[in-house]
């Protein structure tokens, strides 16, 4: 279990093991990590390398939302940026390199689809962080999925017609999860009124993890689905908005060149590369 609070992660594991109705196969670990600060990612996956010979599924979640505090060691990006792209992007790097195939389930949100704008990522969100926290998480969020799609086309030959061996041998199946709008603490930050009003919408965490465990876990899913978006309760979004899919196209209009997708995934590597 990757936390940044060990009270908390050893709280979750306790609770976890003492309350399960059937024998627990494995063991659960505890190792720190925080994505607001990139020098714990390296020393975390080697973490995982020197006891682990492989890794099946990742789940890049920030536990986070809404928070204001720049990050101190992601530098050039806002709050939320850091947290949510940056470090996941970092993390997701050293994992291919050092175990190569696995599943990476990117965190998404139902704000990607009500309130997305519809460059998705504009670049001038991420140079200058809007003050409004809600259109920050929103725009990570959305992040989020076009990161997922670029890994899926980086490390999956069939996506980008290469027969390239230095990637063919990754085999990632890259993809992104709303597990629903799930009562939990990641919104202690918050504004109160919204998470009033947001009450009745809020699902189950039952219904949350059944999403996030038919993403990691379905023998439906492959290398050919990477970029896929999949929604409560455990399936793919029917209908993904077109502005977005658009957004992460690769183009060669003059008038509408920019892949936003692409330009991401360039700005987040950039800002991480002195803790690769």
């Amino acid at each position: 279990m990757a936390a940044r609070n060990e009270t908390k992660a050893y709280a979750a594991i306790q609770t976890t093991t003492t309350t399960s109705t059937s024998d627990l196969p494995g063991t659960i670990k505890f190792l720190a990590i925080d994505l607001s600060d990139l020098r714990t990612v390296k020393p975390f996956v080697t973490a995982i390398f020197s006891q682990e010979s492989r890794l099946d599924i990742l789940y890049n979640n920030a536990g986070v939302a809404c928070i204001s505090t720049v990050p101190a060691h992601c530098p050039g990006t806002g709050a939320a940026h850091g947290h949510q792209l940056c470090g996941p992007l970092l993390v997701d790097l050293f994992i291919v390199g050092y175990f190569g195939p696995v599943r990476v389930i990117w965190s998404s949100s139902l704000l990607v689809n009500t309130s997305a704008p519809s460059e998705g990522v504009p670049p001038g969100d991420l140079e200058n962080p809007s003050e409004d926290a809600i259109r920050n998480y929103t725009i990570s969020k959305t992040g989020n999925w076009f990161l997922a799609d670029r890994f899926a086309k980086r490390f999956n030959p069939a996506s980008v017609g290469t027969s390239d061996s230095s990637t063919s041998e990754k085999r990632v199946v890259s993809i992104t999860a709303n597990p629903a709008t799930v009562r939990t603490g990641i919104y202690d930050n918050a504004p109160r009124l919204a998470i009033w009003l947001a009450m009745p919408f809020f699902a189950t965490v039952r219904d949350g993890a059944h999403t996030l465990l038919w993403a990691g876990c379905s023998k439906d899913i492959t290398v050919r689905d990477g970029g896929s978006y999949v929604i409560p309760v455990g399936q793919w979004h029917p209908n993904p908005r077109g502005d977005l899919l658009h957004a992460m196209t690769e183009r060669n209009n003059s008038l509408d060149a920019t892949n936003y997708a692409k330009d991401l995934e360039e700005r987040a590597e950039k800002l991480t590369r002195e803790f690769q």
